[in-house]
């Protein structure tokens, strides 16, 4: 008997992500909330599928793409091809520069049409609003930044502060931290909607001489020095109007990681505000980082 097609039926998901803890640097594929709508048309909002095989998030269709999910029309009537920003699985001390490529190649910068909000039920990841330039032919990989009320992580130090925007006399919201110990590898944290931030980061290795190397000394007084920057720049974040009536909404991703260095004060309020500041992380305790005789880090935006 010979076949006969008749028909062909083609299916594409114009959105599929991968999402990337920074502290783990492993996938995250469970307790995430994801949506997206076209950019001014909320009430369009839809929620993507989780795969119980791979952890990936995904949408079958979305509001105006029925002729890319249908095979009709390819992804480039909507979207220019994206830069190559790389991959981030796999990498456990991304840098500044590679998150900003990847969040970059993937937003297309003004050619974005979809909003993709990002929520974590277990509370271990900050929210995220990312604005895409839909349908996307490959993955999109997204890092998640860890969330001031994340429990510690075994086996890894922890820093913690609260950074406050001393002429606004305000919470420094959406700042970028960055925190560098000895070896070159830079860890990134973003503050909440408080101004606070947690950032885990492994202890250097191999360790250094426990009482300088002569003889045995305690584990738990090794220190390393941590050099600490924040990117804070108020006017280059770009809030979504489409959430404008929550307070507590992030604003968009890329815009948080453009921003530029701020200043900070060091050792007091009254001192002079500087570029970068040192401090010193002890064994098996956190490090809270401060303004010298302050509760919190005074920051001066850009």
């Amino acid at each position: 008997m010979q076949f006969v097609q008749l028909e062909t039926l083609i299916r594409r998901a114009p959105l599929g992500l991968r999402f990337l803890d920074l502290a783990r640097g492993t996938p995250v594929t469970n307790g995430l909330k994801v949506a997206a709508w076209p950019i001014g048309a909320p009430l369009l909002r839809q929620v993507a599928s989780r795969s119980p095989l791979s952890g990936i998030y995904g949408f079958r269709n979305l509001s105006g793409l029925r002729r890319y999910a249908h095979g009709e029309a390819p992804a480039s009537e909507w979207c220019a091809a994206p830069a190559d920003g790389g991959t981030l699985v796999g990498d456990e001390t991304p840098t500044l520069e590679e998150l900003q490529a990847l969040v970059s190649a993937n937003t297309n910068g003004s050619n974005a049409n979809f909003a993709l909000a990002v929520g974590d039920t277990g509370g271990r990841f900050l929210p995220q609003v990312l604005l895409l330039c839909l349908p996307k032919e490959q993955l999109v990989e997204v890092p998640l930044f860890s969330a001031p009320s994340r429990p510690p992580l075994p086996g890894a130090g922890l820093v913690r502060g609260e950074a406050w925007n001393r002429p606004a006399n305000q919470p420094a919201r959406w700042a970028l931290i960055t925190i560098s110990p000895p070896g070159g590898a830079t860890y990134v944290a973003v503050t909440d909607g408080r101004g606070m931030f947690t950032a885990f980061l492994p202890y250097a290795s191999p360790l250094p001489p426990l009482n300088n190397g002569q003889g045995s000394g305690a584990l738990d007084q090794l220190t390393w020095p941590l050099t600490i920057r924040v990117l804070y720049q108020p006017s280059q974040q770009r809030p979504l109007a489409d959430l404008a009536g929550d307070p507590d909404a992030p604003p968009d991703t890329r815009s948080v990681l453009e921003q530029a260095a701020a200043t900070m004060r060091d050792g007091s309020a009254a001192g002079a505000a500087v570029a970068s500041i040192t401090r010193a992380i002890r064994f098996g305790s956190e490090l809270v980082v401060t303004t010298g005789g302050e509760s919190r880090l005074l920051v001066e935006p850009a």
